[in-house]
């Protein structure tokens, strides 16, 4: 059983522009606040569609809706939920997202047996990157690597995390959760992914209807000047898409190639065996 005095801040990013994202967004909701017993929800929902309420949408009265005037950035956008978040936890969430029975009550209890840990996500296990023989037979698995560890559509913190770090919001959609488990190891901030806490993530569903909908957001200009040359020589896949290679570029010129990230991973490595992962400040 979670302790009363928790009290969980939802942030939930939304862009309502179809029937369909209105329901997702809305079973997102109620399946969060139907989830536990003994924990204080906070909703905050920042919503991207500037003709919400001409569309005649309605969320339950108990959430708390933004509606910023600048185009969709999701950091920038989950840091104005931040700056409004009470609860001593704070949820980073997309608005496709099933939350199991006690998902969070399973985190609270990591962070009870590791209180120095600041970040946490659930799992999906019917996510190709997830599987249960990861855990090797622990409740609980340390570590950075996007998509394995971090699931960027899913993030609970500590709020004290953001006394630490901010959200870069060079980061507007693409390669955002990337540069949040860096931003992590850089600080020496420890990170888990919870076995037993299980929320569904219906993956890709709202860039589908986004890129469906031809949202203006998709529709970016790239500088081929710009373009790293490992992405060139390799004629990688990332090259197909814009939006995408724009926020590798991004990720790229602020942490260098992924030879490089490879390298300064495994020195990485040794600095957590010797005990030295403070280090990692001045090698990231």
């Amino acid at each position: 059983m979670v302790n009363s005095i928790n009290k969980l801040s939802a942030i939930i990013l939304s862009n309502t522009k179809s029937n369909a994202i209105f329901e997702m967004t809305n079973n997102c909701i109620k399946t969060l606040l139907s989830s536990e017993l003994n924990t204080e929800f906070e909703v905050i929902l920042i919503e991207s569609n500037k003709d919400f309420f001409k569309a005649n949408y309605r969320y339950p009265k108990n959430v708390k809706l933004i509606l910023p005037e600048e185009k969709f950035n999701f950091h920038r956008f989950l840091n104005l939920g931040i700056k409004q978040a009470t609860g001593n936890f704070i949820g980073l969430f997309n608005n496709d997202l099933i939350f199991k029975k006690e998902w969070f009550s399973e985190i609270i209890k990591i962070s009870n047996l590791e209180p120095k840990v600041a970040s946490f996500c659930p799992v999906d296990f019917n996510s190709k990157f997830t599987k249960p023989k990861l855990f090797k037979n622990k409740d609980y698995l340390f570590g950075y690597k996007t998509r394995v560890h971090i699931a960027g559509w899913c993030i609970v913190v500590k709020k004290e995390i953001f006394n630490k770090i901010t959200l870069d919001e060079n980061f507007d959609f693409y390669f955002a959760d990337d540069d949040y488990g860096l931003t992590l190891k850089k600080k020496n901030i420890k990170h888990v992914l919870v076995k037993n806490s299980h929320v569904t993530h219906l993956e890709n569903f709202v860039t589908k209807e986004f890129k469906k909908n031809k949202d203006i957001f998709f529709e970016v200009e790239i500088d081929d000047k710009k373009i790293p040359k490992e992405l060139i020589k390799s004629n990688n896949w990332i090259l197909q898409d814009k939006k995408l290679l724009d926020g590798y570029i991004k990720f790229h010129d602020k942490w260098g190639s992924r030879k490089t990230l490879n390298i300064k991973n495994v020195i990485s490595n040794v600095f957590k065996i010797v005990g030295f992962s403070k280090l990692n400040y001045y090698l990231y």
